[in-house]
């Protein structure tokens, strides 16, 4: 099976609830470029300072994705007339300022090459399965880490040398660049560097100053905080699939966080005794959903094996809660999350032919096509 061959088989547009107010909203339809990238070359071509945009989140590369920007309306004029390769801005109304988190979900149309015989047969198959569950692992995809959970990880252990080598020091780089940079050579290494525009600013900080816990706060907030995000997500990830191995993963036990839906709000508890058959059938209904933290300075971690599980992960790492405040460098600091562990989709929907199947889904917010797509064809990867 082979997805993403060309970037016209992942196609994803934007679901988001635009209110009423006064700044400039419009669509950007993207082919192979991704969210923050296009924003530089806006900024750049028109003189809008990158702070000005507003999204809802980060799109994959490799795909043609849909989204919705905002920025001070008096810049209509100017955004209506510039031209992008493989981008198409249109839609421009008034609404609300785009925050990130306003996404409401994504809808999915992917095209799925070169599958087996049995492929109806599995997806079936693996469908009734996720439906019995009440949905599938809310794992996080492969496109959330790329190594970024390994600077990550050094941030949260104070090793800024370490985390900044690892950012820097990629595979595809020559051994004598890659010398340099551990040497601390980092003038003469920005000499060859690639048009990698991050690491030179980071390299070009560090030619001039050696204090490493700050090198980091010359990026851009959205990229900067990928690190400690990505170890979060690595480490649930990692607890979540353990956890599958010991509980069931839609059943709840004593100890679990839950989030309640109620009149349209969230409450968050914890399943005891007294409770937890009502969280039980809150499930089943999917109105209460057993959550897992993204381990932050003020997280509440679960008393259940989630929760061991969590912790024992940091333990080996060296890390503990406390840790994610990053003293030394306090804009990366993390006060930490919660992500329900089971994905909920709809709108499934699929079509085959000859050697090929195109699904077409809707998936919430925080949840990764990849992922659903692996529990959809799982025994035929």
């Amino acid at each position: 099976m082979e997805i993403k061959k060309y970037p016209e088989d992942f196609q994803v547009d934007e679901v988001i609830d635009i209110k009423n107010g006064k700044y400039l909203v419009f669509k950007v339809k993207k082919t192979n470029r991704d969210t923050i990238d296009v924003i530089h070359e806006i900024s750049k071509k028109t003189g809008i300072p990158f702070g000005k945009f507003g999204f809802a989140g980060l799109k994959d590369r490799h795909a043609v994705t849909t989204q919705y920007f905002s920025v001070d309306k008096h810049y209509r004029d100017i955004l209506e007339g510039i031209t992008i390769n493989c981008v198409e801005l249109s839609d421009f109304s008034e609404g609300q300022k785009i925050n990130i988190g306003d996404l409401v979900g994504n809808n999915f149309n992917i095209l799925v090459r070169n599958i087996p015989e049995n492929f109806e047969n599995v997806v079936q198959s693996n469908i009734q399965e996720i439906e019995k569950n009440f949905g599938f692992p809310n794992l996080f995809g492969e496109q959330r880490f790329g190594g970024n959970e390994e600077v990550g990880r050094f941030i949260l252990r104070g090793e800024f040398k370490e985390a900044v080598e690892k950012y820097l020091i990629k595979d595809n780089l020559s051994s004598e660049l890659n010398e340099l940079i551990i040497e601390g050579k980092y003038a003469k290494a920005l000499e060859y560097y690639p048009k990698l525009r991050n690491e030179r600013y980071i390299l070009e900080y560090l030619s001039k100053s050696s204090n490493y816990s700050k090198a980091f706060s010359i990026l851009p907030p959205s990229t900067y905080s990928l690190f400690v995000h990505a170890y979060q997500a690595k480490i649930f990830n990692d607890a979540l699939l353990d956890r599958i191995k010991e509980v069931p993963i839609n059943d709840v036990e004593i100890g679990d966080l839950v989030s309640m839906e109620k009149e349209g709000n969230y409450h968050r508890t914890q399943a005891t005794k007294s409770n937890i058959e009502r969280i039980k059938d809150g499930i089943k209904k999917g109105n209460i959903n057993v959550i897992g933290p993204l381990v932050g300075f003020n997280s509440l971690i679960p008393k259940s094996i989630l929760g061991r599980l969590l912790v024992d992960i940091l333990e080996k790492d060296g890390i503990s809660r406390m840790n994610f405040q990053v003293k030394e460098a306090p804009f990366l600091a993390s006060n930490g999350a919660y992500r329900n562990i089971l994905g909920k989709y709809k709108d499934l929907s699929y079509k085959i032919d000859e050697n090929k199947a195109n699904f077409m889904f809707f998936l919430y917010k925080g949840e990764y096509a990849t992922v659903f797509l692996d529990y959809l064809t799982f025994s035929l990867s």
